[in-house]
Formats: structure tokens, C-alpha cells, sequence
């Protein structure tokens, strides 16, 4: 007898940098998702399919749970909210390093009422003295009704199959909801503005990132050897942002664009040639068109 093949789409939800991201390109087995130690690099839901002989499961990375303050950041917490409804479970990641915060106590609520199974993984585990892990996991039990949490060591793998395992087990029996080699439904273009966005974190100012926006101007494919040329715009919100973006005689974004280039490269399997320029759009945090004209809306997820 066959074994059963199952299916299903899972919400990955945990506070800013519980490691949901790493957690996603761990278990695809490539990078997917962008990663930076920075909190709230995630923006929007992030489809990634994970799929072996037994099971097809739908990963949608979320952006952390916290408290908004600005519209970007609603948009954020409304992603999260839109990949709950299209989930049939849950995995959450708690924190080692941070145990259980009021934000997670506060998600608690929340997933509580998640009507779809409910999966906890405490990650970072190898950063806390053995003797907290066990009182820890209680706390996590307590906090969010659970009888197992899954202990993980999301940027290494440990764990991780024990989790996809887990997963697997509460997921319906049925056919893969996408084909078998999808690995998200991401374009090109998009997961370029990603990586783009990833060196802007790790290279930027703590507060600079959370207040630039990235938009393709061109993006045109040419045939090997010829490299995909791709011109980009960065926006910032004011003046003296735009210096500290380029840097003295534009070495940062030089780095910045050098770095993206060896990354987009990876992703398009080609050479590219890309252009950066900085620009100023004062407050377009607070611009609805400006909102939507950078992405920031909720994008339909497909059911079964």
C-alpha cells in the first residue's frame, strides 16, 4: 500500500525575528525568503511549497507580530490576518533568547482562536542554558494551550524535520494544491525588490529601512551571455536620508547594489547589470496611492 499523500497550507506566524524567515529557506532547501537581523525585515506574506513523496505543505512566512505604528505596519499585521484565514494550521516560533513576551502572550489570544491545528516551535534553542529550556516550554504550553512544542535550531536545520513531521501529520489527505515544482508564486521581479530590500537592512541605518521603498523602473531579460538589465528606484522620505543612502561618494550604494547583484544573480541563474537611483517621496508611509503603488495591499492567496 501506497502511503497517504497529504496537503495543506500553513501559516508561519512569531514575533519579529523569532526566525520565520530562516525557518521557510531552511526546510525549502534554498533562499526564498530575505533575512536580516533587523526586526520587521518581512513586509508581506511570503508563499514557499515544500513538497516530498508523502506531503505538498504551503508555507506562507509572515511578517512578526507587534504593535503597529504606521500604515506600513498595518499592512503588515492585515497580512498576517490574510494568511491565518487561508491556513488550515498554524506553526508559531517562540524566541529562545526573548522567551515568552507580552507580544506572544498577546498572539496567544489570537491563535487560540484559530479554529486549524496548532503546531509551537521554541527556536534559538541552542542560545539558552539547558536547565531554562524545560520551564520555558511549560511557560509556551501554558501560554498557548498546547501539549508539545517542537524545540528547533531554525539556521542550522535542527529540528526542523522533526517539525515538517508534525506538520505533516495534521494535514488532510489529498492531492498537492500546487504543481510540483512551484516553489512560490513570486515573480522574478518581485523577489528582486526583496533582495534589494535585504542589503538595505544589513547595510543601512537601524531606522533608515523601515523608511524606503523599492520600485523596478525596467527589468528586461536579455539572452546569455548579455545580462538582464534592471533599473531600480529607492525612496526615502526626506532630504538627508537620500545622502546617507548613497554615501560618501555613493560608496554605500554602491555596496548596497554590489551586493543585491551577486544575490539576484543566484535567483536568475545569469549575469545583471543593475542601476540604482535615490530618490526623495516625502511621507509616502502615509500616502494611500503611494501604499498601493509600492505593494503595499493584501494579494489573494489560492485556495484549494
Amino acid at each position: 500500500m501506497e502511503p497517504t499523500f497529504r496537503s495543506g497550507t500553513v501559516a508561519i506566524l512569531g514575533r519579529p525575528n523569532a526566525g520565520k524567515s530562516t525557518f521557510l529557506n531552511q526546510v525549502l532547501g534554498q533562499k526564498l525568503a530575505i533575512v536580516s537581523p533587523k526586526p520587521q525585515t518581512t513586509r508581506g506574506k511570503l508563499l514557499g511549497v515544500y513538497q516530498d513523496e508523502t506531503c505538498q505543505i504551503a508555507f506562507l512566512d509572515t511578517p512578526g507580530l507587534h504593535v503597529p505604528q504606521h500604515a506600513v505596519s498595518v499592512h503588515m499585521l492585515e497580512e498576517v490576518e490574510e494568511a491565518l484565514k487561508n491556513a488550515e494550521a498554524v506553526l508559531y516560533l517562540v524566541d529562545a533568547t526573548r522567551g515568552v513576551t507580552e507580544e506572544d502572550e498577546k498572539a496567544a489570544l489570537r491563535i487560540r482562536e484559530f479554529k486549524g491545528p496548532k503546531v509551537l516551535a521554541l527556536n534559538k534553542t541552542d542560545q539558552l542554558p539547558a536547565e531554562a529550556v524545560e520551564p520555558l516550554e511549560a511557560k509556551i504550553k501554558e501560554t498557548f494551550g498546547t501539549e508539545s512544542v517542537f524545540r528547533i535550531q531554525a539556521i542550522n536545520g535542527l529540528g526542523t524535520k522533526e517539525v515538517l513531521l508534525g506538520l505533516r501529520d495534521h494535514l488532510m489527505e489529498g492531492p498537492p494544491i500546487y504543481e510540483e515544482d512551484t516553489l512560490t508564486d513570486k515573480t522574478v521581479r518581485e523577489l528582486t525588490v526583496e533582495l534589494i530590500r535585504e542589503q538595505c537592512f544589513l547595510q543601512l541605518q537601524q531606522e533608515l529601512p523601515y523608511e524606503l521603498a523599492i520600485e523596478i523602473v525596467s527589468f528586461e531579460e536579455k539572452e546569455p551571455p548579455d545580462p538582464t538589465v534592471i533599473q531600480v528606484d529607492l525612496f526615502v522620505e526626506k532630504d538627508n536620508q537620500k545622502g546617507i543612502v548613497i554615501g560618501a561618494k555613493g560608496n554605500r550604494l554602491k555596496a548596497i547594489g554590489m551586493a543585491a547583484r551577486l544575490e539576484i544573480e543566484k535567483l536568475t541563474q545569469g549575469k545583471v547589470f543593475l542601476e540604482m537611483r535615490v530618490k526623495v517621496f516625502p511621507n509616502w508611509r502615509k500616502d494611500p496611492q503611494a501604499l498601493r503603488r509600492f505593494g503595499f495591499g493584501s494579494q489573494p492567496h489560492k485556495k484549494r
